[in-house]
């Protein structure tokens, strides 16, 4: 990244409110120049190759909404500090920022080159955090929750663990949520339910288990949202709960355990009777058989003899 200190000194550089250096193949860590612009709104670093981690000070910025980081190589935890921007926190917080620059028509040039986006204000960008596809580890801090007038959360594409913190249901204005492409464990939390205003989830190919919480808006997203969790169960997923499966089949063996025992006391009844019924009934048959039995008695006898 380049050393930006003189020029945020240049007359009018504090007022910018837009800042975007998207897929310009930028190298190294973050500088700390940035945090000096106190009107910067929209942070856009993505599509770039920036190392190191988030850096703190931007939970900092007092005007920052909207960052955009994602697809670089930023690697560490999410420092807790990012919990802490002003602009998100309330909406008095938020009235209480002056904006004394005068708004322009600005551009947007994805890193695909495809096409070109004009915005004509600030407003169009959502209060929103990008830090999709990067190396970014550790756990959700728990306080995500101060941010309530988050729009957008993206974490998707990293190797955060842990368990998705409840604290997120506090998010209460939250529209999208993509924590894909992760290590996250444990139960998708029922306070979700309560984020009425969640219109996009997306937490595929983690570690969770348990139930889908039952709510209208968890049951409505798509299989896609939740597929590539092997435990994970109930709609919309076909999957059924493997508790009430394993019970079914206990069940079951409980069933055919008498039934196997019958079978073979029958069998025994049946073969024992055929065969000493006609001994009983018949002497002419039991005289023949204990005399076989003597046959026998006395051949055995005299193999013995001769070995000896």
């Amino acid at each position: 990244m380049p050393n930006g200190d003189g020029m945020v000194d240049v007359d009018g550089f504090q007022n910018l409110g837009i800042l975007s250096f998207r897929g310009c193949e930028l190298t190294g860590s973050l500088p700390v120049w940035l945090s000096k612009l106190k009107k910067l709104e929209v942070l856009d670093m993505s599509f770039n190759k920036i190392t190191g981690s988030v850096p703190s000070w931007l939970g900092t910025s007092p005007s920052l909404f909207h960052i955009n980081l994602g697809n670089n190589r930023i690697s560490g935890e999410l420092p807790k500090q990012l919990c802490e921007l002003p602009m998100l926190l309330s909406e008095q917080t938020a009235a209480q920022v002056e904006h004394t620059y005068l708004e322009l028509p600005f551009f947007v040039k994805p890193a695909s080159d495809a096409y070109v986006l004009q915005y004509s204000s600030l407003s169009f960008f959502p209060p929103a955090i990008y830090l999709y596809n990067n190396s970014i580890n550790g756990s959700i801090p728990t306080e995500i929750s101060q941010l309530i007038l988050l729009l957008t959360l993206d974490l998707s594409h990293n190797n955060v663990g842990g368990n998705i913190p409840d604290e997120i249901s506090s998010l209460e204005m939250l529209e999208t949520l993509d924590l894909s492409m992760n290590h996250l464990s444990g139960e998708i939390p029922a306070s979700l339910t309560s984020l009425n205003f969640l219109t996009s989830l997306n937490v595929s190919y983690n570690n969770l288990e348990g139930p889908i919480p039952k709510g209208t808006q968890l049951q409505s997203f798509d299989v896609s949202a939740y597929e590539g969790n092997p435990k994970l169960y109930g709609a919309p997923l076909w999957n059924d709960c493997p508790l009430i499966n394993s019970n079914s089949q206990d069940v079951e063996t409980e069933h055919q355990i008498p039934w196997f025992h019958i079978s073979v006391v029958l069998g025994f009844i049946v073969g024992f009777g055929g065969f000493c019924g006609p001994l009983m009934l018949k002497k002419t048959w039991r005289d023949a058989y204990f005399q076989f039995l003597n046959n026998v008695q006395g051949w055995i006898h005299g193999m013995r003899k001769v070995r000896a």
